[in-house]
């Protein structure tokens, strides 16, 4: 049987368990402190210490792609004899991760690659990872793969409330929420992810009721639908508990759902404080 190997980036926040169990190869993207300070998100810095600094340190992160020459050497090492490839990635919105893959795709002779914009980030990116992954396990061939992935972006849902907007505005990931800065006090604006960029929902005042709204937009768009479910938190683990019990008696969730923590990369621009949902109806 072919091989086909699935490959993504860290912005996916996939915890590592699942990363093994698929046989995912994860290409980390940079996280940077200061002039020169990098470090391979994931590989050098743990989320747990990338949190620590956010907070602690004076110096602002910030963050770059894999170069073309990072994604080559990965193509490479899996391109074997008539073995293909489906490379996804963060939208071309939010980072210019897909243009280096779609560079590197072309420096590799041969080989068989496929690069695909999912138009996702975090876990709403590693769901459509592990579908992918899931297929490729099961046989299924390159085009059937490619299809099913797909489908699953057009189906793809997301809904968070970040405590503040601050990170993304200072990191140009804003977007369309751009309208929500300026915010007073304690109001928490809750986004989403259309066409590949963050756009404002509504804004929501305490952190008690955004969670409240997040669980009610999620079943509304769900319609009693089962669904996969993912639950991502940044540096609170307290939010992501009441998170998980509101959305446990309110939505049909079709498997447990998988709990994420915002890595360094997706941190630096979403801030401490971030709770959101992502959603497959299925």
């Amino acid at each position: 049987m072919q091989k086909l190997h699935i490959v993504t980036d860290s912005t996916a926040d996939l915890p590592e368990t699942l990363v093994k169990e698929y046989d995912i190869t994860v290409v980390p993207l940079h996280v940077i402190f200061g002039s020169d300070e990098s470090y391979l998100d994931g590989v050098e810095i743990s989320t747990a210490e990338f949190y620590r600094r956010q907070k602690q340190s004076k110096e602002l992160s910030s963050t770059s792609q894999p170069t073309p020459a990072e994604f080559a050497s990965v193509y490479q090492k899996l391109a074997g004899s008539g073995e293909s490839i489906i490379s996804i990635h963060i939208s071309s919105g939010l980072s210019g991760t897909v243009q280096s893959a779609n560079l590197a795709s072309r420096m590799v002779e041969g080989a068989d690659i496929e690069v695909i914009d999912s138009g996702a980030v975090s876990m709403s990116l590693g769901i459509i990872v592990l579908e992918a992954a899931k297929c490729a396990r099961e046989g299924k061939n390159k085009q059937e793969v490619i299809g099913v992935i797909r489908k699953t972006v057009e189906k793809m849902g997301i809904f968070f409330v970040v405590e503040t907007l601050e990170y993304l505005a200072r990191g140009g990931r804003i977007g369309k929420a751009q309208s929500f800065l300026g915010t007073v006090l304690n109001i928490r604006p809750i986004c989403t992810i259309r066409e590949g960029i963050i756009h404002p929902y509504e804004k929501v005042r305490g952190k008690t009721k955004s969670i409240d709204r997040l669980v009610q937009i999620v079943s509304e768009r769900a319609v009693q639908r089962p669904v996969i479910c993912s639950f991502i938190h940044s540096a609170d683990p307290a939010g992501l508990e009441e998170l998980r019990t509101k959305a446990a008696a309110k939505l049909n969730l079709l498997y447990p759902p998988i709990e994420s923590e915002l890595g360094a990369v997706v941190g630096t621009h979403a801030g401490p404080g971030v709770l959101g949902i992502v959603f497959l109806p299925v």
